[in-house]
């Protein structure tokens, strides 16, 4: 069975946009521009190990299948369990991954600075 493929953003470009020790949070962010008219987040939190450009052209998140999963075991010394979650992001030129709880994403109208519905301003 193949992995789950979570985020599929192939023509967007996202940028790595906040990170909070509070809450372990990291938001990557897909602004409005030239022929795109809305807003892509993706949160991932209670992130344990990030391994990630800044800059994230064609942005795919899916759940790391077991080959995956035991290189990021091999680089980390994490493993996989309840709390925790491998999370293998990839692109036209890269490939990371994050050890995180949970990956979401939400597609709004929301401007540049505005806050996320997954991250608002306190």
């Amino acid at each position: 069975m193949g992995a789950m493929t979570l985020v599929d953003q192939p023509a967007r470009v996202f940028q790595v946009w906040a990170y909070t020790v509070g809450m372990r949070r990291l938001l990557l962010r897909s602004t409005k521009g030239e022929g795109c008219t809305t807003r892509v987040d993706v949160l991932f939190q209670n992130v344990k190990v990030l391994n990630l450009a800044t800059l994230l052209p064609g942005l795919t998140v899916t759940e790391a299948d077991e080959e995956q999963q035991r290189r990021i075991v091999d680089a980390t010394g994490l493993l996989p369990d309840d709390e925790v979650r491998f999370y293998v992001v990839t692109g036209a030129s890269y490939e990371g991954y994050v050890v995180a709880g949970v990956c979401v994403q939400v597609e709004d109208e929301g401007e540049y600075f505005e806050p996320s519905e997954l991250w608002p301003e306190r």
